[in-house]
Formats: structure tokens, sequence, C-alpha cells
């Protein structure tokens, strides 16, 4: 049961340095958005928050209101493709719930370990 145990805890630590890694790239992601046939380009960091809004030379095809409303739907797009860098980057260590262990099991671990060290 100790090398059992051994690996479980080195697994965990993998996991944990997978899992802080991955937190660090996804910081850094950025994401970025087209509206109003490619005239306007917003690109989002790991937070949503616009850093680059780029206008085409044909912007000035469109009314102020048109402008405003493509700034908007590129922002949302922009958005949207930072979620799904982020959920495609984390996917190797998502937890899936339904395989994880129970927490009756898990005490039930505790215990065996319990008796181990005693």
């Amino acid at each position: 049961m100790n090398d059992e145990f051994a690996r479980a805890v080195d697994d965990f630590t993998e996991q944990v340095t997978a899992i802080g890694r991955l937190q660090a790239e996804a910081a850094q992601l950025m994401g970025t958005g087209t509206a109003a046939r490619r005239r306007v380009t917003v690109v989002v960091n790991a937070d949503g928050i616009a850093i680059d809004i780029k206008f085409a030379s044909s912007i000035g095809d469109l009314e102020y209101d048109e402008i405003a409303e493509a700034v908007t739907e590129a922002s949302g797009r922009a958005v949207a493709d930072v979620v799904q860098r982020r959920k495609e980057l984390m996917a190797p260590v998502m937890v899936d719930y339904g395989a994880a262990p129970k927490v009756g099991d898990m005490l039930a671990a505790v215990d065996a370990l319990k008796d181990q060290f005693s």
C-alpha cells in the first residue's frame, strides 16, 4: 500500500504542477473577433478585456451606429474565442465528475491509510 500511496502522491504532485503551468498559459491567452465584413477586429486578453481594436480602411462605408454595433459584435466573438481557447487548453486536466471518486470511497481510503500507519 505504501507504493500505491507514493504513486498517488507523485501523480497528484504532477497534476498540480501541470495545472499551475496551464493556468499560467491560460493567463496569456488572447482571443480575436471580427465583424462588419472584417472592417472591425477586436483582440481581448484572457480576462475578456479589449486590448486592441482595429478598423479596416473601408470603415468609412459604415455609419457610426453600425461601427458601434460591429465593435460590440467583434468583442463578443473575441471573448467567445478566448473562452474556447481556455477550454481547449485546460481540457487535459478537467475533472470528469462522473468518474471522480465518491466521498465515501475517499474516506475509506483515508481509513485504510490510518490503519497502515497505526
